[in-house]
């Protein structure tokens, strides 16, 4: 029971009509997706790309059984620390231990250069600590506390960079109705890293304010972040908007959601070091 009110919450994999007593209704389809969702998890794979699965129709075939193999988990960091790492920022987020968890950071980006650190610990750990909220390991509060943690120390990252930032004006951002914009941040770092004059718009940026950012200074590329599924009409939106707007401009997108948004739009790779590496490449 508790898994299914994370699906619904978390995923949105149904959406069940209430009665006035405030008890759900599930209709055949809704129960069709829910025991397709429970299958997919059961055999091995994540919730997120079971809900993703699920919503696209190719969950289950004629048997019943999935239609595909699980995908393959990302990579781990190769350091003994890193597995225990994400297990210590779970507990500290589910005991809401601010202390604890910045602790944990502290170990976590002693690990290696920032742009590894975050493509093989940090982002596969928040994905995890996301789980745990699902499923009801960690409470809302505590998984505030550490995104925020996170947030400060990525925007720690991003200020130190900019020292050394040089050549053409990105701007990278989220369109609007986006809010989750670590990812986002974590590359704007590793492309003002790479020595690009980055301008972070940060989350849920209007389209109209797009088109003044990209329009304020001499813009070479702007990179849109599309974490969700929800995300991308908007982003899309935006995309067709700069293309029309400001022309000349190199239109990018990354984030687990971010393919085929508009004709000429450039997909990133999901790695933040390697997207960075391709728009300083572009900008060459």
């Amino acid at each position: 029971m508790a898994s299914l009110r994370a699906w619904e919450r978390r995923y949105s994999v149904v959406t069940p009509r209430r009665t006035e007593s405030g008890y759900r209704l599930y209709d055949d389809a809704a129960i069709a997706a829910l025991a397709a969702m429970r299958r997919l998890v059961d055999s091995g794979w994540s919730p997120a790309a079971a809900a993703t699965e699920v919503a696209s129709g190719r969950a289950t075939g004629k048997s019943g059984e999935p239609s595909a193999a699980p995908p393959r988990a990302s990579t781990p960091m190769a350091h003994p620390e890193a597995a225990s790492l994400t297990d210590a920022l779970i507990e500290a987020a589910s005991a809401v231990d601010v202390a604890a968890i910045e602790s944990v950071l502290d170990r976590g980006f002693a690990l290696g250069p920032f742009e590894t650190v975050v493509d093989a610990w940090l982002m596969p750990a928040l994905h995890e600590l996301g789980e745990a909220w699902a499923d009801g390991r960690v409470d809302v509060a505590g998984e505030h506390a550490a995104s925020y943690a996170v947030m400060r120390r990525l925007s720690q990252s991003f200020a130190a960079a900019a020292s050394v930032t040089r050549g053409p004006r990105v701007v990278v951002g989220l369109p609007s109705g986006a809010h989750h914009e670590l990812g986002a941040l974590a590359f704007a770092t590793a492309a003002r890293r790479r020595g690009l004059a980055v301008v972070y718009v940060g989350a849920d940026l209007p389209v109209d304010s797009w088109r003044r950012a990209v329009r304020a200074f001499p813009t070479r590329a702007a990179v849109l972040v599309v974490p969700t599924a929800d995300d991308r009409p908007s982003a899309a939106r935006t995309a067709e908007a700069l293309f029309e707007s400001s022309s000349g401009i190199l239109v990018a997108a990354g984030g687990g959601h971010a393919d085929d948004l508009a004709p000429g739009v450039l997909r990133l790779p999901c790695s933040i070091a390697e997207a960075a590496a391709v728009v300083e490449e572009t900008q060459a």
